[in-house]
């Protein structure tokens, strides 16, 4: 017995150092079976005691959400995104070569109260004056004296009217045909009576002058982020015109919370100081930009219009104008009051005719040849009344006087293809004759 346990000994001995012996592979061996005498069975270990059931933890209140890492070039992102399009650069090197050289710059801005200075203290301290102060001392020469500047903006005002205003308040107040041509109108063409096309005539008759003039559209836009620059974006891209747009701009910036509304705005429609500050930034970012990029062919003007070009060339009719036939009626006051410019003063339309309450109610007749009539009247307070209109003897419409604070109110009269002679009549409407109502001025094409 002492004998084979030896052996099977000695045999398990020798299969274990044959088992250490062998190559190892990838994949794991099986357990080598041996004889193995048995082993007693363990006596069974007492069942602990059961612990306490440990006492559930607070659960941990949420740590705050950490605020947005302010990003370093967030104001040079929002100058980029203000830039819409560059457009055809070659009209606006032009202008900035002729500054360089010393020549003399006329340059112009047209639009409602945002362009005036609306909310700007001072007003004069509105982005169209800092971008024309700026743009002298960038690329004119003394710091900018052979820049010309003047701002036509006017408060409450359309592009239908700006078109009326155009020749006086533009190119009769430079002196000359504007070099660069600034047009804002984003906030005002929401009911605008020529539906693009006194804005589309502007853009052309600037880009017809035979000074290869260029023009910028500049897209200002309320605190909601309205405006009405989906109207204007295909006029832009016909004349391939450079565009900033303000709500490209700053919408970004304040969704991330680097700038806020009330940092920009002063009230729902118009930039604090601040705000006319970041515009301004933003067409010297549109210059800049064009500044850098390498140079263009001019393109050609279309000779197709996108909204219509019927309004090109209006003249205004005002009281001292003569080529029209006026009979006055009761029509012979003029009101020195309503509507103004509130940086260079004066009034907006002095050469108006104001109703004599006292006269009767003996109509305004005015005789003409034209293709196309507005009539810009005022909308004042309760002392003004409702007109009735009449052209060629049939009455049109019934015109607002009243509802307002001296501000214009711009009315389509006549539109034709062709020029005709035309007969319009002005009279107060029933119940109205202890009104007064001012006509402003008239527009007209011929």
């Amino acid at each position: 017995m002492k004998k084979k346990v030896l052996f099977f000994v000695a045999c398990a001995t020798a299969l274990a150092l044959a088992a250490c012996n062998k190559p190892t592979t990838a994949e794991p061996e099986a357990t080598p079976t041996a004889a193995v005498e048995a082993t007693a069975t363990p006596e069974p270990t007492a069942t602990p005691e059961p612990t306490a059931t440990p006492k559930p933890t607070a659960t941990p209140k949420p740590t705050a959400t950490p605020k947005p890492t302010q990003d370093p070039n967030w104001y040079e992102n929002m100058l980029a995104d203000s830039v819409m399009s560059t457009g055809n650069n070659a009209r606006l090197k032009k202008v900035l070569e002729k500054a360089r050289n010393g020549e003399t710059v006329n340059i112009a801005t047209l639009g409602g109260s945002i362009t005036e200075g609306g909310n700007a203290s001072p007003m004069s301290k509105g982005y169209a004056y800092l971008f024309a102060e700026e743009f002298g001392k960038t690329y004119g020469v003394n710091g900018g004296e052979n820049i010309n500047y003047v701002n036509a903006g006017l408060s409450g005002t359309p592009s239908s009217l700006g078109v009326i205003r155009f020749q006086r308040d533009v190119v009769e107040a430079l002196g000359a045909e504007p070099d660069l041509f600034l047009i804002e109108f984003e906030v005002n063409d929401y009911a605008e009576v020529t539906k693009g096309r006194g804005y589309e005539s502007i853009v052309y008759d600037v880009l017809s002058q035979d000074n290869d003039a260029a023009v910028i559209m500049i897209f200002a836009v309320r605190d909601d982020m309205w405006n009405v620059q989906n109207e204007h974006i295909p006029i832009s891209k016909h004349y391939d015109i450079p565009v900033v747009c303000v709500k490209d701009g700053i919408n970004p910036a304040i969704t991330k919370k680097y700038m806020t509304k009330n940092k920009f705005y002063a009230d729902s429609y118009h930039p604090n100081n601040y705000g006319h500050t970041v515009m301004k930034d933003f067409i010297m970012e549109l210059i800049r930009t064009v500044d850098e990029e390498e140079a263009e062919e001019m393109n050609a003007i279309p000779e197709n219009a996108v909204k219509g070009r019927d309004f090109s060339g209006m003249e205004m009719i005002t009281s001292k104008y003569t080529d029209v036939t006026f009979e006055l009626g009761a029509f012979t006051k003029a009101d020195t009051g309503g509507q103004g410019f509130v940086v260079k003063g004066g009034h907006s339309f002095p050469d108006n005719w104001m109703r004599d309450t006292s006269a009767g109610n003996e109509p305004f007749k005015m005789t003409l040849t034209c293709k196309n009539l507005l009539l810009n009247c005022k909308q004042g307070g309760n002392e003004c009344g409702n007109a009735d209109v009449y052209v060629d003897g049939e009455k049109v419409m019934t015109v607002n006087g009243a509802g307002g604070w001296g501000n214009s109110n711009v009315v389509l009269l006549i539109d034709e293809k062709e020029a005709a002679e035309h007969t319009v009549e002005i009279r107060m409407a029933d119940g109205q004759e202890n009104k007064t109502f001012t006509i402003y001025a008239f527009g007209y094409t011929k």
